[in-house]
């Protein structure tokens, strides 16, 4: 039986309590057409509203992409990376080597919450002054749009973490 066959026998059709006729018009109420009587209120039968499934071929294609896009957040590290490398370019690949090295010596939690660009713009400071670099904390900021009171700041946190270290 189909489910519409299971909701007529549910809901059969109403017959006039005074001709007993079948022949009802339902239109907001049910009227009987012999006499004019009104039977009562329609009642509409429980439709089960669901949407239909996608096919298989969109799931697919929907949950590789959501794969695709889980994979292509970047880590932190990876991040600051990205960013000394611009330093590199114009500070010197040996700047940017050391300031890598102070950065895999540094805890998460000294760095966490501050920017990548940030934290790899005072790596680079850093790195300059060990090498014995001048480079003023502006030019730094400069390269990575960071500001120089920022790196300031950070530059205190890290060489506090850096000298217990």
């Amino acid at each position: 039986m189909t489910i519409r066959g299971a909701a007529r026998a549910a809901f059969p059709w109403p017959s006039c309590p005074h001709c007993q006729s079948a022949n009802a018009a339902a239109d907001g109420e049910y009227v009987c057409r012999e006499c004019g009587t009104v039977i009562g209120p329609v009642l509409v039968p429980p439709v089960t509203k669901e949407a239909p499934r996608p096919p298989p071929r969109y799931r697919l294609i929907m949950t590789a992409l959501e794969r695709e896009s889980r994979r292509s957040v970047r880590r932190y590290s990876e991040v600051v990376k990205m960013h000394l490398g611009k330093v590199a370019k114009a500070l010197g690949a040996e700047v940017a080597a050391v300031a890598l090295d102070i950065f895999k010596r540094l805890d998460k939690r000294v760095y966490q919450g501050r920017s990548p660009r940030v934290v790899a713009a005072t790596l680079a400071y850093l790195a300059a002054e060990r090498l014995g670099i001048y480079v003023h904390k502006r030019v730094i900021a400069e390269i990575l749009k960071v500001s120089k009171f920022t790196i300031k700041d950070t530059v205190w946190r890290l060489r506090r973490y850096l000298q217990e270290a």
